[in-house]
C-alpha cells in the first residue's frame, strides 16, 4: 500500500478501521517528519542511542492513538508534543549518557579524515553543552531547529506564551555561547540528571 502524501490523507489514515490503512498513513508521516523529529529528540536525550529510542516511541504513540487526534491543533504539534515526552521519559528513565554517540546529521560527509575529525569533535563539544542546559531550553532550541519551526508554533506545542519561547531561546543561545568560547575547553563538563516535565498529548 502507498503513503498517503497530505495531512489531511494522514489525518483519515490515522482513523481508519483496518491496520495496513494506518501504519501507511504513519509511514508517510515519518517520511515527512522523521528526521526532524529524530533531531528534535537527539536535542532533548543528548544521546543518538536514546533519541532514537524517543524517536520509536513517539511513532508507537502515534499508530496506537492516532485515531484519537482531533485537529484542535496541526499534526506536527501535536506529534511534537508525543516526541518531546518520550525524549524527556527516555531520558530520565535511563539517566544521563556520556554525548560521544553523534547524529548521523552532524558528521561531515565530504572532506579527509582530518576534516571529519574536526567536525566530528566540533558537534561532540556543541552536544555536550547542550546538555547542560535546562530542560526547558533544550526542547525550544530542539523546537526551533525542527524544520525551522517559528515561535508562534512553539508556543502551541508547549503551551506557553511566545514571548516566553524567545526569553528561553534567548537564554539558551547565551548560555551556549558561554560554553563554548575556549576558556571553557578546560573546564570539565558536569552533567547532572533532568526532571522528567513536558507536554503530555493531546
Amino acid at each position: 500500500m502507498n503513503s498517503p502524501q497530505t495531512e489531511a490523507e494522514w489525518i483519515a489514515g490515522l482513523s481508519a478501521e483496518d491496520l495496513p490503512t494506518r501504519r501507511a498513513a504513519v509511514d508517510g508521516i515519518y517520511r515527512a517528519y522523521g528526521a526532524g523529529l529524530l533531531g528534535l529528540c537527539l536535542r532533548i536525550a543528548c544521546c543518538r542511542s536514546d533519541a532514537e529510542d524517543a524517536l520509536q516511541e513517539t511513532f508507537v504513540q502515534v499508530l496506537r492513538y492516532g485515531s484519537g487526534f482531533r485537529g484542535e491543533s496541526s499534526l506536527r504539534t501535536w506529534i511534537s508534543r508525543i516526541a518531546i515526552r518520550s525524549a524527556l521519559a527516555v531520558h530520565a528513565r535511563r539517566g544521563r549518557r556520556a554525548t560521544d554517540e553523534l547524529s548521523e546529521d552532524s558528521r561531515a560527509p565530504g572532506g579527509g579524515p582530518a576534516e571529519q575529525a574536526a567536525d566530528n569533535e566540533g558537534a561532540a563539544r556543541l552536544l555536550a553543552a547542550v546538555a547542560r542546559l535546562p530542560a526547558e531550553q533544550r526542547v525550544v532550541l530542539g523546537l526551533a531547529a525542527f524544520d525551522a519551526m517559528p515561535g508562534v508554533e512553539i508556543a502551541a506545542v508547549l503551551g506557553i506564551p511566545e514571548g516566553t519561547v524567545y526569553s528561553r531561546l534567548h537564554a539558551a543561545r547565551s548560555k551556549l555561547r558561554s560554553l563554548l568560547e575556549p576558556a571553557a575547553d578546560a573546564a570539565p563538563i558536569r552533567q547532572e540528571p533532568l526532571p522528567l516535565a513536558g507536554p503530555r498529548p493531546v
